[in-house]
């Protein structure tokens, strides 16, 4: 859930408070850029992947290694997202509500965290070792950013209900002591799993990345440089 920014260009103070490591670091942001982000988190998010696919410099040759990681990373990133969505109904029905069942009593983030998963996982199918926890880096960094954006908009729609669950549950890190009723399953889990799905299309590209020869890899990005 987003709103449209501000229409001014002032700075506003943005405290980012890390309670699962028990300090704060204060930074100032401004909020339309807070609001572009967020608004493109998909897109920027994924720019690790467009770099894994037609780089080739560093690959690592042991494809038992990579597929067999990446496919288990994969996995429980989308298992992640299909228990969160069965309880937060994102895109299953036409208005959410706050929730605090599921994986939300111990993470306010699941969905970005399956979705790190799922970005981590192609990484790694792409033979790029080196280049999975640049790609972790770079989903905390558009992550976080988007969260920020998001909690200050949710404190404003729900209120103190929200304000209370941001002191009580961790922002990134699960608080596994939180979890008193897990309900990995609900009336919502079989619209959950086909609506992930999608997820699994990651390995296509890859696929094909390990199947073509390098000459045309190389005549692709030759090609979409010159569009560029």
């Amino acid at each position: 859930m987003s709103s449209n920014p501000d229409g001014h260009a002032t700075k506003m103070r943005q405290e980012w408070d890390h309670r699962h490591r028990g300090y704060r670091i204060n930074v100032n942001i401004d909020n339309a850029t807070l609001w572009w982000v967020s608004q493109r988190r998909g897109l920027l998010a994924n720019v690790p992947l467009f770099f894994a696919l037609f780089w080739r410099r560093g690959e690592v040759d042991a494809p038992l290694l990579t597929w067999s990681l990446g496919l288990i990373l994969l996995l429980m990133g989308v298992a992640v997202r299909i228990w969160a969505q069965s309880h937060i109904l994102h895109r299953l029905v036409k208005s959410m509500q706050l929730t605090g069942t599921g994986p939300y009593q111990m993470v306010r983030n699941p969905l970005y965290i399956g979705n790190t998963l799922i970005i981590v996982g192609a990484t790694v199918f792409s033979k790029l070792l080196w280049l999975a926890p640049l790609s972790l880096l770079w989903c905390a960094i558009v992550y976080s950013l988007v969260v920020h954006y998001e909690e200050r908009n949710l404190s404003q729609l729900y209120g103190e209900p929200y304000r209370q669950y941001l002191a009580q549950v961790p922002r990134w890190f699960p608080r596994l002591s939180s979890l008193k009723k897990p309900d990995f399953t609900n009336q919502y889990s079989a619209r959950a799993v086909r609506a992930e799905l999608h997820c699994f299309l990651v390995i296509l590209p890859f696929l094909l990345k390990d199947m073509l020869p390098n000459s045309v890899w190389h005549s692709l990005w030759n090609g979409l440089r010159a569009q560029l």
